[in-house]
């Protein structure tokens, strides 16, 4: 079963996708910001980290910066009420920080469980490319 660390300010938000996503098959855990990613990612596996983007202490902005230089495969998607006022940040997150999609809230939670399974997948191909010493396929990364 795949793990995901879903982080939102938002407690109730934040129960909802930890909820729809447990209900997809998906092992979930849940912070209130990115303060606690370093620890929890030393303390359990985690395959997959849907992050806001607006957080209080350390945002998602900072915690996908800090992801890319300690995990860079690890895939991440992006979410924030923001996007609707500040269509470049979306740009901005997928290019600079690597998010393979970004939501603006409020999304369909069937959308997110699609990319969440589209995002491991593309993780494990990377995974067997580079086990066989290939180089991953482009498509495969984002």
């Amino acid at each position: 079963m795949p793990a995901v660390l879903v982080l939102e300010d938002d407690e109730a938000y934040r129960t909802l996708v930890a909820d729809v996503l447990t209900l997809a098959g998906f092992e979930v855990c849940t912070a209130p910001n990115g303060s606690r990613v370093s620890a929890i990612l030393r303390e359990r596996p985690i395959d997959l980290v849907i992050t806001d983007l607006a957080m209080p202490r350390r945002d998602g902005l900072a915690t996908l910066t800090a992801l890319r230089q300690t995990h860079p495969w690890l895939p991440v998607i992006a979410m924030s009420g923001d996007l609707r006022l500040n269509p470049q940040l979306d740009f901005a997150v997928k290019e600079k920080l690597g998010a393979g999609r970004v939501f603006a809230k409020p999304f369909k939670m069937d959308a997110l469980i699609a990319a969440a399974r589209q995002a491991l997948a593309a993780a494990n191909v990377r995974t067997v490319c580079a086990e066989q010493g290939e180089i991953a396929p482009q498509a495969a990364v984002g």
